[in-house]
């Protein structure tokens, strides 16, 4: 219990220290030109507040003994810290290449898939609203990296709105606290610290997490998933996170092949800002969502 408080009131006592050391060092968040005219605002808010949670719940983790989770927090959280750090270096939006970032996120998704599977074997894995598990067998690894790979990038993509990862993620986190094991502790000690984070970055934020914080996140959870075998409960304790890939996906397949956009702009948090709906609208009814169908999958799975 201790160090479950530690993570929240360390991390909500951090976070005006930091954002005072950002603001005076001008490490301030470039928004994209391509963005919502309503962001423009926003310009030169400081970013990496990931830095906080990642590194209080991945030193709790391993004091505690989560190795597994910590490292992924750490790999990557690195990976988002290279990226926001080439962005306010280059004072533009853009960091690291995607073809960099993905490199990067298939080689240590492999080394912590590969470490899951020495350690706990074939798995099996539990199929919602059913009885039955499945073993993946040679395919357990492949399975294992696009799950970490989609989930760090579907965190990643919701991160545009004021509060709206962080919520999302909390939601996420909510069901799989009855999956944990007490060696499991660092999505506990992550979710209180992201908490604390919230408190600076509703709108109108004063930090925002970075790719530093949304990639670790994300890591985190696929991780979370890989261990407990609850892989394909993810997707539905994470819909909205999944909502926000798929409209991406779609937008950018329908452009290329039929020059149209199904939506007004995607992620489709974008969509729903540009049809008047405010932010803190946005994040709630997305939050709300994601709580209900997380609570719906628990109790049929």
């Amino acid at each position: 219990m201790t160090f479950y408080l530690c993570a929240f009131f360390i991390s909500l006592a951090v976070y005006p220290i930091l954002i005072s050391y950002l603001r005076k060092y001008g490490v301030g968040q470039y928004i994209r030109q391509e963005g919502p005219d309503l962001h423009g605002y926003k310009s030169g808010t400081p970013t990496m507040g990931g830095i906080v949670f990642v590194s209080i719940a991945s030193l709790l983790s391993i004091i505690t003994g989560d190795y597994m989770s910590a490292l992924a927090l750490i790999l990557f959280g690195f990976i988002g810290f290279l990226d926001d750090l080439l962005s306010v270096q280059k004072r533009h939006s853009t960091g690291l290449t995607t073809l960099q970032k993905l490199i990067l996120e298939v080689c240590f998704s492999v080394i912590i898939s590969v470490i899951i599977f020495l350690q706990n074997g074939d798995m099996p894995l539990r199929i919602p609203f059913s009885h039955f598990e499945i073993h993946t067998g040679v395919f357990y690894v492949p399975l294992a990296v696009f799950v970490l790979v989609g989930s760090s990038n579907a965190v990643n993509l919701s991160d545009g709105l004021d509060g709206l990862a962080g919520t999302l993620f909390l939601t996420t986190a909510l069901p799989y606290w009855f999956f944990l094991e007490q060696s499991e502790s660092a999505l506990v000690f992550a979710s209180l610290s992201v908490m604390a984070f919230l408190f600076y970055n509703i709108k109108p934020a004063r930090i925002f997490m970075g790719d530093t914080g949304s990639l670790a996140l994300g890591g985190l959870l696929g991780t979370v998933a890989l261990k407990t075998g609850s892989v394909f409960f993810l997707p539905l304790f994470a819909f909205v996170y999944v909502l926000e890939t798929v409209s991406v996906i779609l937008q950018v397949t329908s452009f290329k092949l039929f020059h149209k956009r199904i939506f007004k702009m995607s992620p489709i948090h974008h969509h729903f800002e540009l049809k008047g709906w405010s932010e803190t609208r946005v994040v709630q009814f997305f939050s709300l969502v994601n709580l209900v169908v997380a609570f719906l999958t628990f109790l049929g799975g």
